[in-house]
């Protein structure tokens, strides 16, 4: 695909935004990421709230589909916080019935008490990107975050991080790719950063 034929544009909270962030999201991110497992109304609400704090929230169309998306911002932390409390039930029952990711928030509250808990240095977070990817759609991911660059820049920021899952191999190879430095690791998650006077 021609990258030119790619146009990024401000996200919205608007309801055909959101049911097109929702769409690509089930499409894009496996049963390893546990927001996958949120039925639609859920992942709505998620979304609402992530959008609502981000600072940086863009979307990638080609022919008027969303072909990807990013949004990021600082304590986004606060936005999880608050979704998750006004939608507890919901996140319980989903996690009833997935019990792997029961068991894994249980170890990630046991580790606050036995490791001592890192914060990346960098406090604007690239927290979501998605894009799609095939023998017709290239080049999406590495649009989103140039725009998500060139704003930071614009906007005197010289430094973004985010965290991966240790197992999402595809994701580490192509954060490596794009110029971002491992920072630090805990028990479930690799934690990269980025200069951008270093590019």
């Amino acid at each position: 695909m021609i990258q030119n034929e790619i146009k990024i544009l401000q996200l919205n909270n608007d309801e055909n935004t959101l049911a097109q962030i929702v769409r690509l999201h089930k499409l894009l991110f496996d049963k390893e990421h546990f927001t996958a497992l949120f039925n639609e109304q859920l992942l709505e609400k998620y979304f609402t709230e992530l959008l609502s704090k981000s600072s940086y929230k863009i979307a990638a169309y080609h022919n008027e589909e969303m072909v990807g998306y990013l949004i990021a911002g600082e304590n986004l932390d606060n936005a999880l916080k608050k979704f998750s409390k006004e939608n507890f039930i919901k996140i319980l029952l989903v996690l009833l019935l997935n019990p792997r990711f029961l068991f894994e928030k249980i170890s990630d509250a046991l580790s606050k008490f036995f490791y001592q808990r890192r914060k990346s240095s960098a406090p604007m977070r690239l927290f979501l990107i998605a894009s799609k990817h095939n023998e017709n759609i290239k080049g999406v991911g590495k649009l989103l975050v140039e725009s998500f660059e060139n704003y930071l820049i614009e906007h005197n920021v010289n430094t973004y991080g985010l965290s991966v899952r240790k197992h999402n191999k595809t994701a580490i190879g192509f954060y490596k790719k794009i110029g971002l430095k491992e920072e630090f690791r805990n028990h479930k998650s690799i934690f990269f950063i980025k200069k951008l006077s270093e590019r």
